[in-house]
């Protein structure tokens, strides 16, 4: 047996996992930095992270004590963890390793154990500011809880001993699938798409502004991400709205059918732009708040509900989306029925989030404009969802 295969079998740290086995397989096809970068990328996706079933000590004075490693976490461990990470993505471009192999696995060792080693340090803060379990944010009466409500403690533990623990296993064990695939001759393109990472950087990213920005700043952050999928909805709407010919075939050519989309679809294109102008404009006005206080009165089931709010929309706008391009296979009575319920449900939504828009961000601007422009915005939400009614109902009743 290879030296590389006498310390595997005799190691006695390494967990006999699918991994590991494999790992003892392949003993004499590896070289020693090959087996150490593999065996660190298992390492780290076998990280222990805190699983307690305890609830946690949430009383405002310990939290207040715990003021100092807040700060460190989001302030220092957090933006390095982020740091170290997102170097080891980088030394894991395939095209440099394949190239300059021998560096670069130099450099992913380095890299995996200063994670490791952040990890640790951030595990235990974390640990030391939460020891249980932190329920989710429902809490309707922490307004007055000022930096320390619910929401932020629970992002953490969602980090910690959730997001975090399972992005960064699926990460490692993608770099470990990059590595074999570098071992392997026959493999001559090396492609992985980093997700796992993007997933892991927004993780961090999040939990980082959750502990230290100020909770206008927190929402404003998760509207721009939450507005991606009302892009997309309007993307799918106007293409519907105004087909482009396709090989040198106009759209006259579809038959009555594509003309009957069209004209379904295109009242439906104000609605959403709406829809992503409330959250664009907001997200603006936010910005423009020179030295925004880091709380508001809002309690931590409020803060939630207006920072999941462009998520929600967005699932509505893919919905509304999805059956319009429907619309032309499904009967024109459920697709009728359908696509108004999927109108109505939306001002709801935008009723309930204006109301608590109103109650806590309006005060913070003086502009008597910025107020008079949700009453401009509503008027002109309930005329576009009226006509986009009145187009669902001549669909229906011009079938075929």
């Amino acid at each position: 047996m290879s030296d590389l295969g006498s310390e595997l079998s005799d190691n006695p740290h390494l967990t006999d996992t699918p991994e590991t086995q494999q790992l003892r397989q392949q003993a004499g096809k590896l070289t020693f930095q090959e087996y150490l970068v593999i065996q660190g990328f298992d390492s780290l996706a076998r990280h222990e992270f805190d699983s307690p079933d305890t609830a946690a000590d949430l009383s405002i004075d310990r939290l207040r004590s715990k003021d100092g490693l807040i700060t460190k976490l989001h302030s220092d461990l957090l933006p390095l963890l982020h740091e170290k990470v997102t170097s080891l993505s980088e030394a894991m471009n395939p095209s440099e390793l394949r190239t300059d192999t021998a560096n670069k696995f130099a450099l992913i060792l380095e890299f995996q154990q200063q994670i490791s080693q952040t990890l640790d340090q951030t595990i235990r803060t974390a640990q030391d500011i939460i020891p249980g379990r932190v329920p989710k944010p429902f809490n309707t009466s922490d307004h007055h809880f000022e930096e320390f409500k619910l929401f932020r403690f629970h992002g953490l533990d969602e980090l910690i001993r959730q997001s975090l623990n399972n992005h960064l296993r699926a990460l490692c064990r993608g770099y470990r699938h990059v590595i074999e695939k570098l071992m392997c001759p026959a493999a001559r393109y090396l492609y992985y798409y980093d997700h796992h990472f993007e997933a892991l950087e927004w993780s961090i990213y999040c939990t980082t502004i959750l502990l230290g920005d100020s909770e206008l700043n927190i929402i404003r952050v998760h509207w721009l991400k939450g507005t991606w999928d009302i892009v997309d909805g309007l993307e799918e709407v106007s293409s519907m709205a105004d087909p482009r010919p396709i090989h040198g075939i106009s759209i006259s050519e579809g038959g009555t059918q594509d003309k009957a989309l069209i004209q379904l679809s295109k009242p439906f294109i104000p609605i959403v732009k709406l829809s992503r102008l409330f959250f664009v404009k907001l997200s603006r006005e936010i910005m423009n708040i020179d030295q925004a206080a880091s709380f508001t009165r809002m309690s931590s089931d409020e803060f939630d509900k207006l920072r999941c709010s462009a998520e929600e929309i967005g699932e509505c706008v893919k919905n509304l989306a999805f059956h319009l391009s429907e619309a032309h296979t499904d009967e024109r009575a459920y697709t009728s029925r359908i696509l108004i319920i999927r109108i109505e449900e939306l001002t709801p939504y935008f009723q309930s989030y204006m109301a608590l828009v109103i109650l806590y961000i309006v005060p913070s601007y003086r502009d008597i404009y910025f107020r008079d422009w949700f009453v401009s915005w509503n008027t002109s939400f309930s005329v576009a969802s009226y006509n986009a009614i009145q187009s669902v109902h001549v669909f229906e009743q011009d079938e075929p």
